[in-house]
């Protein structure tokens, strides 16, 4: 697999390269890992690291960078930029203490291992276990697939207490937007995908992750989940994916948001 840059200036392509050379022994761990373990066989051709203006405006129109196709994985590594990308998501929303406590998360504790699990979302993608390939996305799995990779990247990159706390944040928002954004089904994923309200595309990614998270609770871990997604392929029936794994699975346990805020201070203690 080749790394290339697509930059603007010589400070950018020696801060890109700087990046891959300190994060080249994880990236090479997880890239182990996912052959091992999830039947990665075929890479991408190359990991285009890229500035986000190219990637976003003059190579794709999705106006987040970060996506894969077949051939290449298309990346931003600033961390700057996702955490602004991110705070967009709470425009528009009434000041509140959930807001307060997600623009403190976003705006304090995003951190290098947040930046490297988006890249890890993407790898993860080439997993054979998948059966959709990339000519019939999005389909009525897709949110199997976004919600998976995402929980794999997130195990791998992140800490326990940085798992817990962007899980906590995901529930935050899907319960905040939920109004705004929800109401089709998982199988619609990416309702939102191509307008430039991050707020919107990022719902069904945030609501996949959870609903696969109770999937894997329910199925005993994440290959017996794949065992089931399997069976349910292989069956040709007309049931949904989400009514196979069992609406009970995937509802949100009752009353899991009243009251609740984000507590940083005993997710992350101070050093």
């Amino acid at each position: 697999m080749e790394h290339v840059f697509a930059v603007k200036n010589p400070e950018e392509l020696a801060r890109y390269q700087a990046f891959l050379q300190d994060v080249r022994p994880r990236l090479e761990d997880y890239i182990r890992f996912l052959r091992s373990e999830y039947q990665v066989k075929e890479l991408p051709r190359c990991i285009v690291w890229s500035n986000p203006d190219i990637a976003v405006r003059l190579v794709s129109g999705i106006p987040v960078p970060a996506y894969t196709n077949e051939f290449r994985v298309m990346f931003t590594p600033d961390l700057d930029v996702w955490r602004d990308i991110y705070l967009r998501q709470l425009d528009g929303l009434p000041e509140s203490y959930a807001v307060k406590e997600l623009r403190e998360y976003y705006d304090i504790r995003l951190s290098r291992n947040s930046v490297l699990q988006i890249l890890g979302h993407e790898l993860a993608h080439y997993s054979e276990l998948f059966l959709d390939d990339f000519d019939t996305y999005p389909s009525p799995s897709t949110w199997f697939e976004e919600g998976m990779v995402e929980y794999i990247s997130r195990k791998w990159f992140l800490t326990g207490a940085e798992f817990d706390a962007e899980a906590q944040a995901n529930r935050h928002l899907t319960e905040l937007l939920g109004g705004r954004y929800g109401g089709h089904p998982l199988e619609d994923f990416g309702a939102h995908l191509k307008t430039e309200d991050h707020a919107g595309l990022f719902f069904d990614y945030w609501r996949a992750f959870l609903a696969v998270s109770r999937v894997v609770e329910a199925c005993g871990g994440v290959l017996e989940a794949f065992r089931s997604y399997r069976l349910w392929c292989e069956a040709k029936t007309d049931r949904t994916l989400a009514d196979w794994f069992g609406a009970d699975v995937l509802r949100p346990p009752a009353g899991i948001l009243e009251g609740l805020h984000i507590d940083l201070t005993s997710i992350f203690p101070e050093e």
